[in-house]
């Protein structure tokens, strides 16, 4: 899954000399937490809200303000945001914008086409796709097992599921340290037999959960 498939392509967008005061403003009014930099059409920054609530004095957060505009202004966006922005590609697989945001500590990526700003991702999106993908169907059974000795494990557990009449619903391989597990979601009623069959021809089970 790329990145075009799971961001929000509707993007807030402020200028450097807007005032903190319309930027809570706008993130209060479309509940999001951050807004995406942009002057002359370039991306030049991104501010979030926490970076607005420092700005404040320590005892006024000025998203539970009812009348904000009754307080002082204490600067523009340009003051607070972060720059450059961190981007990312619409091209690019969700795992390398998860990497990217854990690199450099960031909840969200504004993501690009060439130089053309085309939406965001937030580690919100990418939590509900790796939610939905190791979720499963409704009474499947979800099973870890070592491929480390056996990395054509796939093509063994797609025979395995068709002489049990099970349905592969979904496999996820990945490394964890010296070895190399995968994750797989069965449904049918011969889920047990599999878990056998998976031991007996070298897979060691690592966990079931039905």
């Amino acid at each position: 899954m790329i990145v075009d498939m799971c961001m929000t392509r509707s993007v807030e967008t402020v200028t450097p000399e807007t005032p903190l005061h319309d930027a809570v403003h706008r993130m209060s009014a479309r509940h999001i937490r951050r807004l995406v930099v942009v002057q002359q059409r370039a991306i030049v920054g991104v501010v979030c809200k926490q970076d607005i609530v420092r700005a404040f004095p320590p005892d006024l957060n000025p998203f539970s303000v009812a009348h904000l505009d009754a307080i002082p202004s204490l600067g523009t966006v340009a003051d607070v945001m972060h720059s450059p922005a961190i981007t990312i590609e619409a091209d690019q697989p969700i795992e390398a914008a998860a990497r990217r945001m854990t690199e450099h500590h960031i909840g969200g990526l504004p993501v690009v086409q060439g130089d053309k700003l085309v939406g965001i991702i937030t580690e919100s999106d990418i939590f509900r796709v790796f939610s939905k993908l190791l979720s499963g169907q409704l009474g499947s059974t979800r099973i870890t097992f070592d491929i480390t000795q056996q990395p054509d494990a796939l093509p063994q557990l797609m025979v395995l599921c068709r002489d049990l009449k099970l349905e592969l619903t979904s496999i996820i391989t990945f490394v964890d340290g010296a070895r190399r597990l995968a994750v797989a979601r069965v449904q049918g009623t011969n889920a047990h037999r599999l878990i056998d069959r998976l031991w007996d021809t070298g897979h060691s089970v690592l966990n079931v959960i039905d």
